[in-house]
């Protein structure tokens, strides 16, 4: 398909999702000319980025917001061959800046097992991220991977981000049971992530499912409950659904007790990889509430046992 053409989206095989297309999800536009979407009273403009120049939207955003050295970022030299993967790098921007990209989500095609992208990165700028910009960027991913053949998209992400976690499980419906231990070495954005082992979560998100388009038009029923209806992961319980807490805010943890987060960092690698080994996968997000920490809810696979 050229990229001036927008197909509607379809779920691929029996039961799969009727049509979608980026319309349904709020969308105004086309590839051809972008598509503008209203956010809490702003217009916001999402188009393709395609040409060098472009480009150098993602590599000042890797910059400036993962504070990346010129060493770890993907360089707009290299990012201009992802559409030829059927992969895309969106852009978003805002009145105030309108020639300042305000979020950059660049995701990659791919066939392992079935058609899917590699979501690389995402970036929004602090002064954006009120706006629920990476959460619309997710979604017109979705819209624009599902029109090009694509029946997923995997990503990875640090666990202890609580805002990512309430994107990727609570928004967005995405599961993760696999962990990588510093999957970029610990000098990755050291600025960002003050020198811990750089952990992630491998993500996927099967955007040809039924249960992620519903997510996807807001239709789904997510009534979380609290975490503290739901036990904490105890490795070898009978439990079907578990609880493990995460800090509210990564990032002010390492700015005021850096071995504190360092702490977090160890005992949550501990407890998600035993609950990975049980059967277990993250399928939702606890918010926080006044007396308890936001936590990842888990579920065990059908016909999964506990060891032991």
């Amino acid at each position: 398909m050229g990229d001036d053409a927008q197909a509607p989206i379809r779920g691929s095989g029996p039961g799969s999702p009727g049509p979608l297309d980026p319309a349904a999800l709020g969308f105004a536009g086309d590839e051809a000319s972008g598509w503008t979407r209203q956010l809490r009273g702003a217009t916001a403009w999402f188009r393709l980025l395609r040409t060098l120049d472009d480009l150098l939207h993602a590599e000042r955003l890797q910059e400036e917001v993962f504070g990346v050295t010129e060493h770890d970022l993907i360089p707009a030299n290299e990012l201009i061959v992802v559409p030829e993967t059927g992969g895309a790098v969106v852009a978003a921007f805002l009145p105030v800046a309108p020639d300042v990209a305000a979020g950059v989500l660049v995701g990659w095609g791919g066939f392992v097992g079935k058609p899917r992208v590699v979501s690389d990165f995402l970036a929004v700028r602090p002064e954006a991220r009120n706006l629920g910009l990476a959460a619309e960027l997710k979604r017109l991913q979705a819209a624009i991977a599902l029109a090009r053949g694509f029946q997923e998209i995997v990503w990875t992400v640090d666990p202890l981000r609580a805002a990512n976690a309430r994107l990727n499980f609570g928004k967005l419906g995405a599961v993760a049971r696999d962990y990588e231990i510093d999957r970029y070495g610990a000098g990755f954005a050291a600025g960002l992530y003050g020198g811990m082992p750089s952990d992630r979560l491998h993500v996927t998100w099967e955007i040809a499912s039924d249960r992620v388009h519903d997510r996807l038009l807001g239709s789904a029923i997510n009534a979380s409950p609290s975490p503290a209806e739901i036990p904490s992961f105890q490795p070898g319980s009978a439990e079907t659904n578990v609880a493990i807490a995460i800090p509210r805010d990564i990032d002010d943890l390492l700015d005021r007790n850096p071995e504190q987060a360092r702490a977090w960092r160890l005992t949550l690698r501990q407890q998600l990889m035993a609950a990975f080994a049980e059967g277990f996968a993250i399928t939702g997000f606890l918010p926080a509430t006044s007396g308890d920490l936001p936590a990842y809810l888990l579920e065990r696979a059908a016909g999964a046992a506990p060891e032991g």
